[in-house]
């Protein structure tokens, strides 16, 4: 059997004007390079962290908690790489 191993960072929105355009399109820009599916999840929805739309979609504000996903371990970088962004406030705290 073939199992996918999911690795997951939780982090929380941490500025004070939540997700919002520019730091979404940063996310999905970083995932631009990802060797398969990286996905953010946050109020029980889980989207495609490659769209910059789909990550507004979560209506994500300051202190929404939120989980990354990678689903293969040759990504791990670019989800560390998000983790730290969300960590440092998207550059605006």
């Amino acid at each position: 059997m073939n199992y996918k191993r999911i690795i997951v960072r939780r982090t929380s929105i941490k500025n004070e004007l939540g997700m919002h355009a520019r730091p979404a399109s940063k996310i999905a820009q970083m995932v631009d390079s990802a060797h398969s599916d990286v996905w953010i999840c946050a109020n029980s929805t889980k989207v495609d962290a490659a769209s910059v739309i789909d990550i507004l979609t979560l209506g994500a504000v300051k202190g929404t908690k939120v989980v990354i996903e990678i689903e293969n371990q040759e990504d791990e970088m670019i989800l560390d790489q998000i983790f730290d962004f969300f960590e440092a406030g998207f550059g605006e705290k």
